[in-house]
């Protein structure tokens, strides 16, 4: 499997017709079309395209010469009826099957004729009705546009789309590049937070004691209102949040959990945030909103008690050895997470060596795709689908904060792999597939299929791609072991053992160690509050009838 392969993502589908029908079409429009290219903003362009009436009519009447010979009207032998009732009784699926072809060949013609290095697929500018029947410009995806845009009766057809593309710059040295390595180890007192984030993964919420006020990592009951420019522009009755970073009507509020902290049911409270700059309203777009929020109910986590029943259900008898156990695991994930430093300092070093500027307000689509990726990094370790369908609203307010920075590195990260010739092959990528559908206990043409269906092979295959890229800069980069600071060291422990959805596994005795510990959204500290929404279904390790853990 190529890189073009996985990662052009491009209208063709939406083409219709053969491959030497298609070329034909789009070699025909390349000669043809009028094309404006207009700066939309960092690393946008805006692409109007005009397509000729001549060329129109050419493919309308392809149409109409076929169905003229094939089509049957009442009244009339096969391929006899004249071509106005054919017009009249088809013209309307003529029409679309046309516009299609040409909307999406007219636009790969103008990016090809142009020399527009486009990411990913463009937006196009249409008209959109709103509940009141009024009419507004709005951006969307191609296939949606498809549905909404017309082919005039008379004169040329144009339409208009919007394109992020690739910026120019030139890669810093990678070859030899300064590498710390901290030696850490883990103490007692690490040992007992740990355990306290595994309780935490098998309470429950519930409501909670009257009087009291909002808590980080409380889960919320509000009515939310919407303002705009001092107008209430939306209100929505018993609306759900968490007490922390939210997403909240497309605006990352990342403030949201301490401006409710204090908060008694029956008060308001008020938090703002920033609107994208492609909202699907065109009049709120890139404004600040302010939402006002009254809270109706308040749910807390209650942690189990660390008795022997706990321990049981854990597999243990006694709490030295489920000590040693857990310790045994963060280690584990210590060594994990200093590597993991290695390369995060490898991922720092080429964004602040390289040199170019990435939009500001990024796409909706675009944090969209880093959401997916994390997603996809949750699948690979082997996180539950409905605990990471809890993380869904942070891991969308973490990316659309990074969305700039990882958008950069993505640029970066493709260029090393394209001078270094770095690509991830066919076996490569199923072996991926194959160990998450082993996580999973599915198989492996299910998980592929729901991977291709959300744009999750492209991300897969980035994953992959990238840390290869890194690995090798390791390979040749200069590494010395170090000491760090109490408190950075206490940072990275603190990184390395923070709870996070469990683990499945089809080992009993990997279920709740906290081997999940790196997850790159969401990045709010908590004590694991919504991995602990329900109890919790993983299996835990079998207990010895000796009274000795498991191995």
């Amino acid at each position: 499997m190529s890189k073009t392969d996985v990662i052009d993502n491009t209208v063709d589908d939406a083409v219709e017709g053969g491959t030497d029908e298609k070329l034909d079409i789009k070699e025909m429009l390349k000669k043809s079309i009028v094309v404006r290219i207009d700066d939309a903003g960092v690393l946008r362009k805006t692409i109007t395209v005009t397509v000729p009436r001549d060329d129109l009519q050419i493919e309308l009447d392809k149409e109409y010469k076929e169905l003229l010979t094939e089509s049957t009207v009442p009244g009339f032998r096969k391929g006899r009826a004249p071509r106005r009732l054919i017009e009249k009784r088809f013209g309307r699926d003529v029409s679309d099957q046309v516009q299609t072809r040409i909307v999406s060949n007219a636009y790969l013609a103008a990016i090809d004729r142009e020399d527009v290095k486009v990411l990913g697929d463009p937006l196009v500018w249409v008209n959109v009705k709103d509940k009141a029947g009024v009419e507004k410009e709005q951006l969307v995806d191609m296939q949606r546009a498809l549905g909404l845009l017309k082919i005039p009766d008379e004169g040329d057809f144009s339409f208009r789309c919007e394109v992020e593309i690739k910026p120019e710059f030139d890669l810093p040295e990678l070859e030899g590049i300064a590498i710390e390595k901290p030696i850490l180890t883990i103490s007692d007192d690490d040992v007992t937070t740990q355990i306290d984030r595994i309780r935490a993964r098998r309470g429950s919420y519930a409501p909670a004691p009257e009087g009291d006020a909002v808590v980080a990592d409380d889960f919320l009951i509000c009515d939310l209102k919407m303002f705009i420019d001092g107008n209430e522009v939306k209100s929505v009755e018993n609306a759900r949040f968490a007490a922390r970073a939210q997403m909240v009507e497309g605006a990352v509020v990342s403030d949201f959990g301490e401006k409710l902290t204090g908060a008694k049911v029956g008060e308001s409270r008020t938090v703002e945030g920033e609107l994208p700059d492609d909202h699907e309203v065109a009049d709120w777009r890139g404004k600040k909103a302010k939402f006002e929020l009254k809270v109706h109910e308040i749910k807390r986590l209650a942690l189990p008690e660390l008795d022997k029943s706990f321990l049981e259900s854990m597999g243990f008898d006694k709490i030295e050895e489920f000590r040693t156990w857990v310790r045994t695991g963060m280690e584990s994930q210590l060594e994990q997470e200093v590597n993991r430093g290695m390369q995060e300092q490898v991922r720092r070093y080429l964004l602040e060596s390289s040199k170019f500027d990435v939009p500001e307000g990024l796409s909706s689509k675009q944090a969209e795709r880093i959401a997916m990726r994390r997603r996809v990094e949750l699948q690979r370790q082997g996180v539950p689908d409905e605990e990471i369908e809890k993380h869904a609203d942070e891991m969308m307010t973490g990316a659309r904060e990074q969305a700039a920075t990882e958008l950069k590195l993505f640029f970066i990260l493709d260029k090393v792999a394209e001078k270094w010739e770095i690509d991830v092959n066919e076996e490569e990528m199923n072996a991926q597939i194959q160990a998450i559908a082993q996580s999973y206990n599915k198989r492996f043409d299910r998980v592929r299929d729901e991977l291709a269906q959300n744009n999750g092979l492209t991300m897969l295959y980035l994953e992959i791609r990238d840390e290869k890229c890194i690995a090798k800069m390791l390979e040749v980069a200069k590494i010395t072991e170090t000491k760090p600071s109490e408190k950075k060291a206490e940072a990275k422990k603190d990184k390395a053992t923070e709870e996070k959805p469990a683990k499945k596994s089809s080992k009993k005795a990997d279920a709740e160690v906290a081997e999940d510990a790196e997850e790159k959204a969401p990045k709010a500290k908590k004590k694991d509050a919504d991995s602990a929404e329900g109890k919790e279904k993983a299996a835990k390790p079998a207990k010895k009838k000796t009274g000795k853990k498991s191995e």
